[in-house]
């Protein structure tokens, strides 16, 4: 247990990289600001290196300590790819890959890219240039979602429409000009097909859900499955912005994931998560659907993730978050250093047979650096 005070140069010195352990200490000192967290269990959960909310809704207590992978230590991993990580970090890159190959169907349609210097108009779009091109387009798809090239956590996320005769940017009628205005105003948004659940799922919740599934690789030529969840968003078809994620800023912010098997694709035992408590709701808080069954297309799914695992070989660890559309599996996007706490609700990581001993390994690399070579990971920044 370490009740001193964390700096910048101890992380530094314990072989975090700058750019985490700065995000590291951000997030301890916004917990500390929030209000949200008892004050004794914030000092304890932070003395053992977890975030009050993880270990809130991990029931943290001294008899389960050792069981989960702690922030500080998720923290201090990254990075667990190599260079090759940015094929995953960005979507278009990722979309790059695919194209032109029988894995394109497996990801949404893209039809734009902005930049500061105007928009690229992308293969689902026909090529048609700029905003006339993208209005056009839209008044054909009937609705883009729009999210940032490399964002997290479903920041930055909008829905667009062209419905009922009027433009409307989550939910909320606009002009032309207010369209115009948005897709000037955020460079580095790619603006993809609004996929949609299938019927099955859609009854629980009629947005489109996250499959995470974490999948390391760490030869090129063995994808492994190791734990994942479900998450089912929480609003509605036509509210808000269509993300299915909104972080816990607040005390009364929740999540809702539901447990799944990777090898099977059974799912079950939902929880609403919040910031600071965790309550078991296996019917969908919203819709009183009993989130439980047998995904379909899972089959097809895990050999999606197998193929697409083996397309960015170089990258041995691989955060994906698919989904089952109404044209069958998906993939939404990669990530090269997934969130840990959702990933542990339901799968301790110390208790896990093929991912303990996958970190205890690269934890030891860390421990081993020389001098020179902390220096090197200290410098690390995307």
């Amino acid at each position: 247990m370490n009740d001193k005070p964390l700096s910048l140069d101890a992380l530094l010195a314990d072989g975090f990289t700058e750019r985490f352990a700065r995000e590291y200490l951000d997030i301890l000192e916004r917990e500390k600001a929030s209000g949200m967290y008892d004050p004794d269990y914030l000092a304890w959960s932070h003395a053992h290196g977890f975030c009050a909310e993880s270990a809130y809704a991990y029931g943290l207590n001294e008899d389960s300590l050792d069981d989960y992978l702690s922030d500080y230590d998720y923290w201090r991993l990254w990075p667990l790819n190599g260079w090759e990580r940015i094929w995953i970090n960005d979507k278009l890159t990722l979309n790059a890959l695919v194209q032109d190959s029988d894995l394109a169907r497996y990801v949404p349609t893209y039809f734009y890219y902005s930049r500061p210097e105007g928009l690229l108009p992308l293969a689902g779009s026909d090529y048609a240039p700029g905003i006339d091109g993208l209005l056009a387009c839209l008044h054909r798809e009937g609705a883009f979602a729009c999210k940032p090239s490399n964002g997290t956590e479903a920041s930055g996320f909008h829905k667009l429409e062209w419905r009922d005769g009027s433009y409307r940017l989550d939910g909320e009628e606009v002009t032309e000009a207010g369209v115009r205005d948005f897709v000037e105003n955020n460079p580095n948004y790619v603006f993809t097909e609004f996929i949609h659940p299938e019927a099955s799922l859609a009854a629980i919740n009629p947005l489109i859900h996250t499959i995470r599934a974490l999948v390391i690789n760490p030869t090129g030529v063995a994808p492994t499955p190791t734990i994942g969840y479900l998450r089912f968003a929480l609003e509605g078809a036509n509210e808000g912005n269509g993300a299915n994620y909104v972080p816990p800023t607040e005390d009364q912010i929740g999540a809702y994931n539901v447990q799944i098997d990777l090898e099977t694709g059974e799912f079950g035992n939902g929880k609403l998560v919040f910031a600071n408590r965790v309550v078991d709701s296996p019917c969908h808080p919203t819709s009183g659907i009993l989130a439980e069954g047998t995904l379909p297309y899972w089959d097809e799914a895990k050999e999606m993730m197998r193929r697409l695992s083996l397309k960015v070989g170089a990258c041995e660890y691989l955060g994906f978050d698919a989904c089952i559309t109404d044209k069958g599996p998906k993939i939404m996007e990669i990530n090269s250093h997934s969130g840990i706490k959702y990933l542990q609700l339901f799968h301790p990581i110390w208790k896990d047979e093929t991912l303990a001993p996958y970190y205890r390994e690269k934890l030891a690399a860390i421990d081993a650096l020389d001098e020179a070579g902390r220096t090197r990971r200290n410098a690390i920044v995307r």
